[in-house]
């Protein structure tokens, strides 16, 4: 089975934009129990990614480079930090119906603390692929 696809339907992941005052709410920590979801910080699972790359010892492909750049990056550290990824039942993407619930309930929390929600699909052409210079190999 594709990592992008369930039976050939795309999945999709929900994250959210926050301000950093955002801090998880009793309101919203209910809301993610009833869908068996938690929040990871972005920044946070590409260090996850990261390391479980360098203890596999997969390092020599354009994934792991581009995210190592980027979690060694300041200003783009201080930008993830305040993305945080909805994971449900322990995997980082979901049937769409699922993105869309999860979306229509975080709403309805009004929580000024999440500026935006997206829902991404894991579409390759939906997605920023690694720049030129990490597919290249020296």
């Amino acid at each position: 089975m594709s990592y992008y696809t369930d039976h050939g339907e795309i999945l999709y992941q929900v994250r959210l934009n926050v301000s950093e005052q955002f801090s998880i709410n009793e309101n919203l920590i209910s809301l993610l129990k009833i869908h068996d979801a938690s929040l990871i910080c972005q920044y946070d699972a590409f260090v996850k990614f990261v390391e479980e790359c360098e203890n596999k010892k997969e390092t020599d492909n354009a994934l792991y480079k581009w995210t190592k750049e980027t979690i060694d990056d300041e200003s783009k550290k201080i930008k993830y930090k305040n993305i945080f990824s909805v994971i449900v039942n322990n995997k980082q993407v979901y049937k769409e119906e699922k993105a869309d619930k999860i979306i229509q309930e975080i709403e309805k929390l009004n929580l000024i603390t999440i500026l935006s929600m997206d829902k991404l699909d894991t579409q390759p052409k939906n997605n920023p692929q690694p720049p030129k210079k990490f597919r290249d190999k020296p």
